[in-house]
């Protein structure tokens, strides 16, 4: 027969998972009644390239405008085909490089001509895919998850331009500002909830290995940014995919390809002259609470969390703005 301590357990256990669920839902409820105009930033601006121009004036661009992503207009089609990030240009200049393709070549071609290689390397957002501007957030975000899109461009209705482009990181900074609940549903811990990355799927590199292994690491996995741990296996900074320090310290084409080869170390050293660590690393505990998680969101707005070992400082885990979001969106 069952046992009082049983039956308690079981109670226990249950009112877990009502006050889980219920916090799940009145988020998604959220997500539901709000359309993508309301997560839109207000002065947000959006730069487009025509297929035309040469691929590396397109990269110069997204960085002197800050933007993490542009669409990408066919004006022969005239219509957009896709979207080209700071990431992709990295990871094309390293394929074509792989293929015994000169920089000054890759230099040369049009964002066209690298779409439309049958060798070449694809881009992340190879195909358009826009949400229009009265569609509801929650239903957005599906379209992100099933095309495994990490920008997604809102389209006014009836017309061939882009209003703005939204990522997982603008979903969770609006659902932290705006979002109102009285109710305690969000003191479990985010590793017993499942956000994030945790034990072996959770990839660190050491200080030791040069950029070339580690943008392989991130390519081969599609994650965008990786712990970088010392001999102790402490975390002690963090590469992020689309970190252009190695194109922004070299001086020609040849350079470039040099860079590749130092190691992460010395990178790094290099980068921390321009970009304080506490910008870029943010650690919490395991057992942080997601209420914790996102009050700590809602002070610094970060794009990843590292969770650590409180006592030796091991990287236990790696939470996303996008595992966040998920979580709500399954």
């Amino acid at each position: 027969s069952t046992t009082m301590a049983e039956m308690f357990m079981g109670g226990m256990m249950n009112e877990n998972e009502v006050l889980r669920t219920t916090g799940r839902d009145a988020i998604a409820k959220f997500l539901r009644q709000k359309t993508v105009y309301d997560v839109m930033r207000q002065s947000g601006k959006v730069v487009v390239f025509d297929t035309n121009i040469p691929i590396q004036l397109a990269f110069y661009a997204l960085l002197e405008h800050d933007m993490p992503a542009a669409p990408l207009w066919d004006s022969v089609s005239r219509q957009f085909v896709g979207l080209m990030s700071v990431t992709d240009f990295i990871d094309i200049l390293r394929h074509y490089h792989r293929r015994g393709i000169a920089m000054d070549d890759l230099s040369a071609r049009t964002i066209g001509e690298v779409m439309s290689d049958v060798d070449g390397r694809r881009l992340q957002h190879f195909t358009f895919q826009g949400t229009a501007v009265d569609n509801d957030v929650f239903a957005s975000i599906e379209i992100l998850k099933q095309n495994n899109h990490r920008f997604l461009p809102i389209i006014p209705p009836n017309e061939s331009r882009v209003l703005s482009i939204m990522s997982y990181y603008d979903v969770l900074h609006y659902l932290v500002e705006q979002f109102r609940e009285q109710r305690k549903l969000f003191e479990d811990s985010i590793f017993d909830l499942g956000i994030g990355t945790y034990g072996e799927d959770c990839l660190t590199v050491a200080t030791t290995a040069t950029l070339a292994e580690v943008l392989d690491i991130l390519e081969r996995a599609d994650v965008s940014a990786i712990p970088v741990v010392d001999e102790n296996g402490r975390v002690i900074d963090l590469y992020s995919r689309s970190d252009i320090t190695f194109l922004a310290t070299a001086t020609d084409a040849q350079s470039v390809i040099n860079n590749l080869g130092i190691s992460i170390k010395e990178l790094l050293a290099a980068r921390h002259a321009e970009v304080d660590i506490k910008d870029r690393l943010h650690t919490c505990s395991v057992r942080a609470s997601l209420q914790s998680v996102f009050e700590l969101f809602s002070e610094i707005g970060f794009r990843r969390l590292v969770a650590v070992d409180e006592i030796s400082g091991r990287c236990m885990g790696v939470i996303t703005a996008r595992d966040l979001i998920l979580y709500f969106c399954q």
